[in-house]
């Protein structure tokens, strides 16, 4: 089949929509599909091209935009006559620019990965968004997906215990088919430098992730001091960045945790997977409904690393609670840090954690087996489109 991913951001453009737009697309191909992404050109200081082949065969069109309010791409340029010759039209929301274009418009089946609701952080660039504003404006967007929806001939969700909680996906037909990893790759840069489980080290806690309001990173550091007058050899590393950083730089220093917290901004994969397994703990401390899945979380899991996470729909479904992580109250610093400090106090079990989700990722989460499922999606949405 010939598949395009309409997709609001793309690669260089980073987080987890994209990576799942590229992971799908990449096992897509390999099991003999051609997959082209349609995307918006952001950020501009990237200067991306507008065309291009990934080393994976990916065809990637990126379209001239601007982004508004850093999360609302435009664009001008994109029309139904580029959907030409394609067999499958797999849409990725939210934004909604693509699916507004499509729904209801074109003659191929029209599928749609729903990543998340959405939803007004409490927080923009450090200040405190007005409660008053939010209830309105995200029972607005509900509206207009649940509608823009209804015209799809086949709607994905990552998790179940996410879409049964969405005011949205409750309302729409959907199917739940899990987020995959491709743990071989994890396994060849673990093998390349020389991982091994004596590197595990047994005081160090790993955040990855942007540095947004609604990522958490803030309670994380709200923890640490907790953390550290049991623990006080504990470090923690933040590898990321975003509109919160000076806001979380600042909390930093007004605990006088500095010295036990590095920041290392964004890194290569090979620095990325060195961090997961070199962590006895990775913490996922995500607050609201932006995090559906946490595709962090199978990557922490594929290095044998234990997962202190949120207890948020979406995020915990993905982890076997009590095996391979811990699940703790959103927003709450004190619970954050009684579940890391009973990690620290039992290292042992920590890696026996790490052991269950890597056992828990190559079962459950291989792309290889929900690539099949994401076909036999397209394969039953094309028979009834026919």
């Amino acid at each position: 089949m010939k598949i395009v991913m309409l997709s609001p951001y793309f690669y260089p453009h980073t987080g987890g929509t994209e990576k799942y737009v590229k992971d799908l697309s990449t096992a897509l191909i390999l099991k003999g599909h051609e997959v082209t992404v349609i995307t918006n050109n952001l950020p501009k200081a990237k200067n991306a091209p507008a065309q291009e082949t990934t080393p994976e065969g990916i065809k990637i069109i990126r379209l001239d935009a601007i982004d508004m309010f850093y999360y609302l791409p435009v664009s001008l340029q994109f029309n139904l006559q580029m959907l030409e010759g394609f067999d499958i039209v797999h849409v990725h929301v939210p934004a909604f620019g693509f699916l507004r274009a499509v729904a209801g418009k074109i003659k191929q089946p029209l599928i749609v990965t729903y990543h998340c609701d959405v939803t007004v952080s409490e927080k923009y660039f450090g200040v405190p968004v007005p409660r008053f504003l939010v209830p309105a404006f995200e029972e607005g967007s509900n509206i207009y997906a649940r509608t823009l929806l209804s015209k799809a001939d086949a709607v994905i969700n990552t998790t179940e215990t996410y879409a049964s909680t969405s005011p949205v996906m409750k309302h729409v037909p959907h199917q739940a088919v899990p987020i995959g990893i491709f743990h071989d790759k994890i396994d060849e840069i673990q093998k390349k430098i020389n991982l091994t489980p004596e590197k595990k080290n047994n005081r160090q806690l790993l955040f990855l992730g942007r540095l947004a309001g609604n990522k958490g990173c803030d309670y994380l550091v709200k923890a640490m001091p907790e953390v550290l007058a049991k623990f006080p050899d504990t470090k923690l590393i933040i590898c990321g960045d975003g509109e919160e950083k000076a806001h979380i730089l600042d909390l930093v220093t007004q605990f006088g945790i500095g010295p036990s917290v590095t920041f290392l901004g964004t890194a290569t994969f090979e620095k990325l997977v060195e961090l997961y397994y070199t962590s006895i703990a990775y913490i996922f401390p995500s607050i609201n409904r932006l995090e559906a899945f946490g595709i962090v979380q199978l990557e922490a899991m594929a290095n044998y690393t234990a997962v202190v996470a949120s207890d948020i729909p979406g995020p915990n479904a993905v982890m076997d609670v009590g095996k391979s992580g811990l699940l703790v109250p959103k927003q709450d610093p004190h619970a954050l840090a009684v579940a890391i400090n009973s990690i620290l106090a039992d290292p042992q079990k920590a890696r026996e954690m790490g052991k269950k989700g890597r056992e828990l990722v190559e079962k459950k989460y291989d792309w290889k087996v929900i690539a099949d499922q994401i076909v036999e999606i397209y394969k039953k949405a094309k028979a009834k489109k026919q």
